[in-house]
This record gives structure tokens, sequence and C-alpha cells, in this order.
């Protein structure tokens, strides 16, 4: 358990997306930049820890970042104020993804049977005929075709092209032609000569051509983003069988489950007739791009892709997002369309998966997804005292909620000035704004960078910020996309 929970504790990168807008439940100050837990991060407070970082550059989306930074951490800080144990915090946007891909990996080795014995003689047969890990040593001819190029300028090309290939399927010498005639810069030197590659070094129809081809076989014209080829084979070369013998059985093994879970998975889709709903591309890139957006009602209840017995909706899609990094969802908001429907075919039928998954009796036992929580509780707390954030310890003066937020002001001055490392919270933000509630006075952004830019000097060109790159590596994906591997 406790390795389960090293991978997904503090999952993700850090959360710079736009915190939760309550429209009028809180009035708009130009003076406050951002309000958390009854908190408020003043236009002066946000200058005063920009203004002296002159390594740090100053603009709307830098401002942005701080503000979101200071949220988060404020309404941590907020939590262990009061409870130390963090135990009032559910953790569910981190825990319950992950057990729920550990259900369908259970569905997987409950449902799907696959024969993964194979005698010798089907082995060394399949073997020949594959020649897995062969390679070729090849020469080739490239005619360059222009990406702007008009049709008779493609067409010349081609005539070319047509014209040295009938010479060197005629006897010509294949290393003079692409001495002559090849485009690829030091061809000539080379005679075209490539030397020896196997699977995955060239682009995909260059290798197919190639690899299809004997020795001393010359291909038909092949057409790749980087012109028109003509090739040669001029050796093949592969391992012995008996070196491969074990690495190879392993290769055929995973084939055949993969190509069984793709049958079933199939089988599963096609019977519960996954149907991408009317606009429901639109509202899933707004929702990637806006994971704060608050729903409710009939917003919340939207289908966006609809099946057999229920229905992935915008609520669960929100949820969804939010639990993945801020480099996926922008992906997704960006995403064009085929790619974005699949996508959401994906998720539809992640939850077909956990839902069969429970139909067969599958289930996370609570007790260790409790115990899930209480390590990702240790690890955080753990984060939080090598940040300084804990022990929280009050001033003359102060109650536990003003510590708090004077140990995160620290720890914020701290991130700007390159002396502590962020803490990732992404889907444990999100809890912490439902339950608290926070907000960035958008309007407040440009008066910061104003105010910034006046107290500082002159200086040269600043540094990129420091807390941009992302956080630790990845833990498991939040949501299955597959039965597994």
């Amino acid at each position: 358990m406790k390795r389960v929970v090293a991978l997904v504790a503090l999952t993700g990168a850090l959360t710079l997306t736009a915190c939760d807008s309550f429209g009028q439940a809180m009035t708009s100050h130009t003076d406050v930049l951002a309000r958390a837990a009854g908190h408020e991060l003043t236009v002066e407070q946000a200058t005063g820890i920009l203004a002296p970082a002159a390594r740090i550059p100053i603009n709307p989306e830098v401002v942005d970042a701080i503000a979101k930074l200071w949220i988060d951490y404020t309404l941590l800080a907020t939590a262990a104020a009061e409870d130390s144990s963090l135990s009032n915090l559910k953790l569910d946007g981190v825990v319950v993804p992950f057990f729920n891909q550990q259900l369908v990996f259970q569905l997987r080795e409950k449902v799907i049977k696959v024969d993964t014995v194979f005698d010798e003689a089907e082995l060394k047969a399949m073997f020949d005929k594959e020649q897995p890990g062969g390679e070729v040593k090849a020469r080739h001819v490239l005619f360059n075709v222009p990406t702007d190029a008009t049709p008779q300028v493609r067409d010349s090309v081609m005539r070319m092209a047509a014209q040295v290939l009938q010479l060197a399927k005629a006897g010509g010498d294949f290393t003079q032609l692409a001495a002559q005639y090849s485009q690829e810069p030091g061809a000539a030197e080379r005679g075209g000569d490539l030397g020896w590659f196997g699977p995955g070094a060239m682009v995909a129809p260059f290798e197919e051509a190639a690899f299809k081809l004997q020795k001393g076989q010359i291909s038909d014209l092949v057409e790749t983003p980087f012109g028109i080829h003509i090739i040669k084979v001029e050796d093949r070369r592969t391992q012995p069988y008996e070196t491969m013998k074990d690495q190879y059985l392993q290769a055929k093994k995973q084939e055949a489950i993969a190509t069984a879970e793709e049958t079933y998975l199939k089988a599963l889709t096609d019977a519960n007739v996954l149907k991408v709903e009317d606009g429901a591309l639109e509202v899933a890139r707004n929702l990637a791009q806006k994971p704060e957006t608050k729903l409710s009602g009939r917003a919340a209840r939207r289908a966006l892709v609809a099946y057999k017995g229920g229905s992935l909706t915008a609520k669960e899609y929100l949820t969804i997002m939010q639990q993945r990094d801020q480099n996926t969802r922008s992906s997704v908001g960006q995403s064009a369309d085929k790619e974005l429907t699949e996508w959401l075919q994906l998720l539809a039928r992640d939850e077909l998966l956990i839902a069969e998954a429970t139909k067969q009796g599958l289930k996370t036992p609570v007790a260790e997804m409790d115990s899930a929580r209480m390590e990702l509780r240790r690890q955080l707390k753990q984060a939080m005292t090598e940040a300084g954030l804990l022990p929280i310890v009050a001033a003359e003066g102060e109650n536990m909620k003003q510590a708090a937020q004077r140990m995160t002001m620290t720890f914020i001055n701290g991130i700007v000035n390159g002396e502590r490392s962020v803490i990732p919270l992404n889907a444990i933000s999100y809890e912490l704004r439902d339950k608290y509630g926070a907000e960035v006075q958008e309007q407040s952004i440009p008066v910061v960078v104003t105010r910034v830019t006046e107290a500082r000097p002159k200086a040269g060109p600043a540094v990129q910020m420091p807390m941009m790159p992302q956080g630790p590596p990845q833990g498991p994906t939040p949501a299955p996309t597959s039965t597994g591997n």
C-alpha cells in the first residue's frame, strides 16, 4: 500500500488555472488581487512580493500565477490550522481515480481470457515470418518536392524520379545514380548510403517500403514528407531465433492479450452505442480550459456522451479535467474535433468499464482506501513541514489562522526568491476551493503589473519564473483509458 500511495501522493503538476469565481457573492475591488477562506491578498502585498524579484518577468500571467499559488497554500494552511492531521480533507480527487483504475485492472483479469501458450514450432514459424529485430542496409535517391510546389512543379519532379527509377531497375549503378541525382545533402559523397537501420529509425512510408524489399531489390517511387524516394536494399540481417526467443515469446503474449482486450472493449462499446452529443465538443474544450467552472442543475447534468443506460455528464467530465495536469488540459482544450471526439469516447468507455467491474462484484476494500488517504495525508504533511508551513505556531497576539497566513506569505516569498520548491496540489486544490471558497480578482491583475513595473529599477531582461516548471513526476493516470497491458 505504501508503494501504491507513493505513486499518487501529490500527483500532478502545479495548478495554475483560474480560480473559482463566485460572481456577486464576493465584492470586486481593484485593491484586492485574490480571496481565499476569508483571507485577502491585496494589490499592495502582491506588489511587495514581486517588485524585489527583478529576475522574474512581470506580466499578467505571472501575477495570475502568484495569486493562484497564494490561494492554494492559504487554503492548505487553513485546513491544517483547523486540523493538523488534515483528516478534514477527503482527498477523493486523487484516491478514488487511482482505485477505479485498479478495479479495471481486476476486471481485465476476471473477464478477459486468452490463450498465451505457443508451442515451439508455432513460435519459430512466426519468428521466421516476422523477423523481429531485423535490420536492412539500404541506399536511396531523394527528389525534393517543395511544400508550396505547384502541380506543374510536382509533375516535373515525378517525371524525373520515374526516369531515374527506370534506369535503376534496368541495371544502372545505383550508387552512381544516387550521387548524380539525389538531392539529399551529402548524397553525392555517400552515393545515397543510409547504412544499417531497424524499425522506427525512418518515417513510416519509407520504413514500410524498405522492409518489404529483399536483398538487391529496388522499390517503386515512395513518397514521404521529405520528398520522393527510390530505395535499394543491399543487405538484411536479423538476430538468431535462440537469442531472441524469450523476448519474442513475451511480445507475442502481450500482443495476444492486447488483441483480446480490444475485442472485449469493442464489444462493450458497440453494445452500449456511444454517441457524442451535439455541442459536446465546445463544452469539453471550454471546461478543459476553465476547470474552475461551477456547474449545477441542468448544466451539470448535460450529457456529453450518451450510451445505453447512462451518459458522461458535463459535471463528470469537469471532475476528470480537474484531476488532470495543466498540460493535458491545455492539449484537450486545443485539440481538433476528431481527437476530442475520440477522447470523450474513451472517457465514456472508462465509465462503462468501472460500471462493469461493479456488476462483476469487484470493489475496493474500504480499509485500503482509508489507508491510502492516511498515507497521502502523511506525505502532504511531510511536504508542508519541509516547506515551513507546519507546524503552525502563533506569535503573540495571533490566532492560528493569522499564523497560518503569515507562514503562507513567507512560503510564497521563498518560492519567488528561489529558496523554496512548489508543493504541487492539482486535484487537491479543487477540493480545497470547494470546501473554503476562493477567487482571483482579474481586474486587479493589470494594476499589480503596473505597480510592480513602476517599483522596479530599470534592469536587464528578467529570467523565467522558477515556479513555472512542472512538479514531481506524474502518478498513475487519474482515470483508466483501457483495461491495461
